[in-house]
């Protein structure tokens, strides 16, 4: 037997059991090395007369009662021997921990099983230091909720799992004492490996991770994995993330941060677009690029939603869960005030139920196929506090928990955007002032001129919190799956074209947020590329719509060129499937009820290369809602009158395409 073998220099130090508390396995937790010559061991199906010897250690079974026994050579039991009582397991009665023998020297481990049936399930793995006894063989026990995804590592709500405790009892003294193990090393990190796209991470236990930590310039990721431990080899390693595009390469860092938390660190351009997928039995994470992900099959059969479920509990947390007909891989991901969940292997989202279960809730959650057998469900964030969402140990059900923001209190102060001009000098000026309220002008909406100043005044949104709306149960008039990305025309350091201190980016804005504003009152789902004036770069907004994957895509601009006498108005179109969209709008834009109003000319519906509709993948059209560089159509575009009435065309002209549009 390996008892038999030869005493290394330096003996293996046996310091104590850590039990899982999901009671799934055991770590025998060790320091030093029990043999110099490391290995990953797999005990086999064991039965009662089964002896076999790897890699030094011996394991073997015994019955009446059933026990599955390891002997670990050249090891030392540190505090004595003892038992282990365990309370609330399924599987095992009692652990004992003994030092078996001391020439040579011998640590015994005997699990005493309640089921013998479950002996077959036992399997043993180390890293040559500390051992793993893992009795179940996948994640199952459909009774229990395991989180893959939290905001801060606090588990919060939820959090009472299967206890797997212990009472220790001491040989020597007959001492005994409690332990909890409450959320011990849930996860074993035991090999990294690489395809041709991505990173493999593998181990046993249950995956939890925390949300991700980004760089300003968004070339480094950090992600926490909890309740984990690791293969001392793996430790502060860094491995490139294999793609086949050189624009996507970047690299992993894993960092052991204590003994229950590893940290993940990705590095390279553009990190954001890194996605981390679980594996359906929850135990390994594929790290690669989201457009090999998106145009990988993950299955040929892919699953189906089988219910949709959405509740608040009584301490304001809202749930929204959902149960599969097989087990589901998935990435979970935040980005512009939205949360993402991509099933990836699901095909069927089951339409109806989904639309019955937004019937039940408040959340505007949103489901959309990105491909055959992908769904991907969005939650617009930017009114919640995401509190994280758990997955069932089977994979077979994903729960999603928010909690509501607490109300913020206002003060009296109010932000107005006041685009100025000055047709003496011509000065470029764009002013930010705060003005009390008693200084408001009586009716908000009008338009207020001064002396060549021309005020645009954003009326303060009222707390929802205060007064909260009530729920209209009527059937909306559009489907509510319908789904449009609006694009509010530069911004930040790209004023775009500037006209007598007027810039262009504010306008395009102003205009984006009042569309934004009406097709939200029509029961579309609007989402917008920016809602400040925030630097975006086109690649930004094209990538931003794909991942939303809408139903159309609207850039506003306004139009400016070196001759001052140019005016009228203009929609542009590249793609062939996006000129029934250009030709609809532009039939509201630019109709002779608003071209008489407004004394424009139409300047008619254009094929143009525009980067941004010529790169999203949605029906694309970009609009030029007048010349600023045209002082006569500048100073029109500046009356909220003519911006209110622009909104309103290009509205029309969008929800009469979404009403015959099949996509």
């Amino acid at each position: 037997m390996a008892g038999q073998s030869a005493l290394c220099a330096e003996a293996l130090r046996i310091k104590d059991l850590i039990i899982d508390s999901s009671d799934r396995m055991v770590l025998i937790k060790g320091r030093g090395n029990y043999k110099t010559n490391l290995q990953t061991i797999e005990v086999p199906n064991a039965s009662s007369s089964s002896i076999r010897l790897m890699n030094d250690i011996s394991s073997f079974t015994i019955t009446a009662p059933t026990r599955y026994v390891i002997d670990i050579p050249n090891a030392i039991l540190e505090g004595g021997n003892r038992n282990y009582k365990l309370k609330n397991s399924t599987v095992l009665q009692n652990i004992q921990l003994a030092q078996f023998s001391t020439n040579p020297h011998i640590v015994r481990v005997v699990f005493t099983l309640s089921k013998p049936s479950e002996l077959n399930k036992f399997k043993t793995y180390t890293d040559g230091s500390n051992i793993i006894v893992k009795y179940v063989p996948h994640v199952i026990d459909n009774a229990l909720q395991y989180k893959f995804y939290t905001p801060t590592g606090d588990y919060g709500v939820g959090s009472g799992l299967h206890n797997t405790g212990a009472t220790i009892t001491y040989s020597a003294t007959n001492d005994t004492k409690e332990i909890n193990p409450r959320f011990q090393t849930k996860y074993y990190l035991s090999q990294v490996s690489q395809n041709s796209d991505g990173l493999i991470l593998r181990g046993i236990g249950s995956i939890s991770y925390q949300r991700a930590s980004y760089t300003p310039d968004n070339t480094q990721a950090n992600v926490m994995l909890d309740n984990t431990s690791m293969l001392s080899k793996l430790e502060n390693k860094t491995y490139k993330i294999p793609s086949s595009n050189k624009e996507f390469e970047a690299t992993l860092t894993i960092n052991k941060v204590n003994s229950k938390k590893v940290k993940l660190t990705l590095n390279g351009n553009n990190i954001r677009d890194y996605r981390l997928v679980v594996s359906p039995d929850g135990q390994s994470l594929f790290i690669s690029h989201r457009n090999f992900i998106i145009n990988t099959i993950f299955s040929n059969n892919p699953a189906i939603v089988k219910s949709y479920k959405a509740q608040k509990t009584s301490t304001d947390y809202k749930l929204i869960e959902m149960t599969f007909d097989k087990s589901v891989t998935y990435d979970v991901f935040e980005m512009n005030d939205n949360f993402y969940l991509d099933v990836n292997n699901l095909g069927d989202y089951n339409i109806p139920l989904f639309e019955q279960m937004l019937t039940t809730t408040d959340i505007k959650v949103q489901a959309l196929k990105i491909s055959s057998d992908k769904t991907r469900f969005i939650i617009p964030a930017k009114d919640l506090n995401f509190a994280y969402a758990n997955v069932e140990s089977n994979s077979k059900s994903i729960k999603l928990v928010f909690k509501d923001k607490p109300p913020v209190v206002e003060t009296q102060k109010q932000e107005e955007i006041i685009i100025a001009t000055n047709q003496d000098d011509k000065k470029e000026e764009i002013k930010t002032v705060e003005i009390k309220p008693e200084a408001k002008p009586e009716t908000k909406q009008e338009e207020k001129k001064n002396d060549n100043i021309n005020v645009i005044y954003v009326p303060k949104e009222e707390n929802p919190k205060i007064e909260k709306p009530k729920k209209i149960k009527e059937k909306p008039a559009l489907s509510s799956m319908k789904k449009v990305v609006i694009d509010p025309g530069h911004g930040g350091a790209d004023s775009g074209a500037i006209g007598g201190g007027v810039y262009e980016k504010d306008l395009n804005l102003d205009v984006a947020k009042m569309v934004q504003q009406k097709l939200a009152k029509k029961d579309i789902y609007v989402y917008m590329t920016r809602t400040k004036d925030e630097t975006l770069s086109l690649e930004d907004r094209v990538n931003y719509s794909n991942e939303i994957n809408p139903n159309i895509f609207v850039s506003i601009h306004t139009n400016s060129t070196v001759k001052e006498d140019s005016y009228g108005i203009e929609t542009h179109y590249f793609k062939d499937d996006s000129y029934k969209l250009a030709q609809k709008v532009h039939e509201n834009f630019a109709s002779s009820k608003n071209l008489k109003k407004w004394e424009t000319i139409d300047r008619g519906v254009i094929k143009s290369r525009f980067y941004v509709i010529n790169h999203t993948e949605a029906p694309s059209i970009l609009i030029e809602m007048g010349f600023i560089s045209n002082l006569e159509e500048r100073s029109k575009l500046l009356k909220k009158g003519r911006r209110e009435d622009i909104a309103d065309s290009i509205v029309e002209g969008i929800l009469e395409y979404l009403k015959h549009e099949r996509r």
